[in-house]
């Protein structure tokens, strides 16, 4: 996965040498046993490009290490270790026993859409050998893409409702996210790896006087985007207004990758639905 303009966080948790610490850690190791045990050494790192804070949620709470949990299971899928990594960053060492591990980091919780939280998470996989050392290096990143809507601010001069519907996810299924207009917190949307193509509807009620005689008052427009993880988009939404005897008035959307800083035209479709 590329990673462009990244705010990476650096935190170090090293796992080496040592019986037993203050968080769930499971051996079977006796003194007798020190050729059949080895050390690992764990590099935890944050990456979020879209961090900030809104009303319902401090994005920058990603960012500390010491929020992260991190557990490390056997080729058997048993659990050798589960622990924040406050409570391993600069603790003495511990030994794992020899054989292969998947080493997981992650923080917050899991949801197909949510405006309060999302999930930020990486795995390797690695192999002990005895009296061996080994670096497993993880760097966290969210498993959503963030999605805003700007509408014009004289939107509601020529309408007297508009909302954005979203949806078209494989997590999200049949659901639908809404931006009604008076909305400011982000939507966070989990997104399979690769990113996916997000639906949108756009509803408005346009006001007397504004109606082209060719449409009705209620009218939606509609198109698409690729939405990528770790990124944020901002939907521009305009309006056009013609003043003629018949009146006229059109939107216009653009997606502003926020993470690029340069706007992407967006195709939608030219007429009303």
């Amino acid at each position: 996965m590329k990673k462009k303009q990244k705010q990476i966080l650096h935190g170090l948790v090293v796992l080496m040498g040592m019986t037993f610490i203050s968080c769930s850690q499971s051996t079977e190791l006796t003194p007798d046993d020190s050729r059949a045990q080895g050390r690992l050494t764990l590099i935890l790192d944050s990456n979020t490009d879209f961090l900030g804070s809104t009303r319902a949620v401090n994005e920058n709470q990603y960012k500390n290490i010491d929020n992260y949990d991190v557990v490390v299971l056997d080729k058997n899928n048993i659990e050798k270790l589960n622990c924040k990594a406050s409570e391993i960053t600069n603790k003495m060492p511990i030994t794992l026993p020899i054989g292969s591990y998947t080493v997981k980091a992650f923080n917050g919780t899991e949801k197909p859409y949510s405006r309060n939280e999302f999930y930020v998470y990486d795995e390797e996989q690695g192999t002990i050998q005895a009296e061996g050392n080994h670096t497993v290096s993880l760097t966290c990143e969210p498993t959503c893409g963030k999605v805003s809507v700007a509408f014009e601010k004289d939107m509601s001069n020529y309408f007297s409702e508009y909302k954005v519907l979203f949806k078209g996810t494989e997590a999200m299924g049949s659901d639908i996210v809404k931006w009604e207009k008076n909305d400011t917190d982000p939507w966070y949307i989990k997104l399979n790896e690769g990113g996916e193509t997000v639906q949108f509807e756009i509803h408005v009620t346009t006001k007397d006087g504004f109606v082209n005689p060719n449409q009705e008052k209620d009218a939606v427009k509609a198109g698409s985007f690729k939405l990528n993880r770790n990124k944020a988009y901002k939907m521009n939404v305009n309006f056009t207004h013609t003043p003629t005897g018949e009146g006229a008035v059109d939107l216009e959307i653009t997606i502003d990758e926020s993470t690029n800083d340069k706007e992407v035209e967006i195709e939608v479709p030219t007429d009303w639905l």
